[in-house]
């Protein structure tokens, strides 16, 4: 994830691939003393299927990486650990047996990732780097459209300087605001973004339209709904901002669980979301790192189906075995809409991709993970 301020004299630390030696002059590799005058030189030519992940130190860049190693390629990790943890990438490390390079540095540092492209000459790259709290970004916006947008354009940028013709961008169902309808949203439909965060992003979409735009290029622009889920506990969600980890966290602490807004146009009164597992997010995104054809700037990923915020804590006590519990109803959030899903069609007949976990899959495997620490 990008940083929240951009740290004077940014470190990055890089590790090996175990092919070849290390390729930028001055970097430190972790956990290895740096001897003075110690220089690396990379001689080793990549593979034509190395992928860049940026943020892939966070939640879905992580799983991304460990569907991308899974699948027979190679990847190179761009993360500031604001939000990232080194200790997915070690995990990784361990998993795959591979020395994966992890390279430190904020997303808006253009030379080092100018640096970057030009030691590891990746085949693509998959852009999952953001600051991404909506309610954060009422307070800062200027600080979202600098690292989800201007930051965007210069690594899109930097591509073209490259010669990278592979991009896939991580984006959001925010960028869709606050429908009228409650139908599932289709990628054409009207773009209201009602948060700094959803503009931003939406910002940045037009940039890689115009990226793919270009003969030869390739990739798409992924509107992720609400992620749940993980493969494991050494990749798990430590964010504060999503529903299930929030829920799971307060049943921990012995509190009853929060519901903003109870009078909705709903089945129940409370607000309507297309929870996604993030292991399918990251087989999106390998479907389409594999997609021979041209696709649409953007597509959805979610299930097509939702689920509200009512049934979700249920889903999550019952998984901790305290059904009895009675969440506490407050007044609703600014902004939240009644209903966001995803009209999944479009995804599904470009590419063959569909979601594979239930709601009830990925609350399990998150909730027995998050209560055993």
């Amino acid at each position: 994830m990008a940083a929240r301020n951009k740290p004077a004299g940014i470190r990055s630390l890089v590790y090996g691939m175990g092919k070849g030696k290390a390729g930028i002059e001055g970097l430190s590799v972790s956990g290895l003393p740096k001897p003075k005058g110690y220089r690396f030189t990379y001689t080793h030519s990549m593979t034509p299927q190395t992928w860049l992940i940026t943020g892939g130190a966070g939640y879905i860049g992580a799983h991304v990486a460990d569907t991308f190693l899974s699948s027979g390629k190679e990847v190179v990790i761009c993360d500031s650990l604001y939000q990232g943890l080194e200790s997915r990438i070690q995990y990784l490390r361990e998993k795959h047996g591979k020395a994966i390079p992890l390279i430190v540095a904020d997303i808006r540092d253009t030379a080092k990732f100018d640096e970057v492209l030009s030691t590891y000459n990746p085949y693509g790259i998959v852009h999952t780097a953001a600051l991404k709290s909506v309610g954060e970004s009422m307070d800062k916006p200027d600080e979202y459209f600098e690292v989800n947008f201007h930051a965007t354009t210069s690594l899109l940028e930097l591509a073209r300087k490259h010669k990278i013709h592979h991009f896939i961008f991580s984006s959001t169902a925010a960028v869709y605001g606050a429908p009228e309808h409650s139908n599932p949203v289709k990628e054409d439909d009207p773009k209201n973004p009602i948060s700094p965060y959803g503009a931003s992003k939406l910002a940045a979409e037009g940039e890689v339209d115009k990226f793919l735009n270009f003969p030869g290029n390739h990739g798409t622009s992924l509107r992720f709904f609400n992620v749940v889920g993980t493969a494991g506990p050494e990749l798990i969600d430590n964010s504060v901002e999503n529903l299930v980890p929030i829920v799971i966290n307060k049943l921990k602490a012995g509190r009853l669980p929060i519901i903003y807004g109870t009078n909705y146009q709903t089945h129940d009164g409370t607000c309507v979301r297309d929870y996604v597992d993030v292991r399918d997010i990251a087989q999106a995104h390998l479907a389409v790192a594999d997609a021979a054809a041209k696709l649409p700037f953007a597509m959805n990923v979610g299930t097509g189906g939702g689920n509200s915020v009512r049934e979700v804590i249920k889903l999550v006590c019952a998984a901790s075995g305290d059904s009895a519990v009675v969440p506490v109803g407050e007044d609703p959030r600014r902004g939240d809409p009644a209903f966001l899903c995803a009209d999944v069609s479009l995804i599904r007949n470009e590419i063959g991709f569909s979601s594979h976990h239930s709601l009830e899959e990925s609350i399990k495997s998150l909730f027995s993970q998050i209560s055993d620490n």
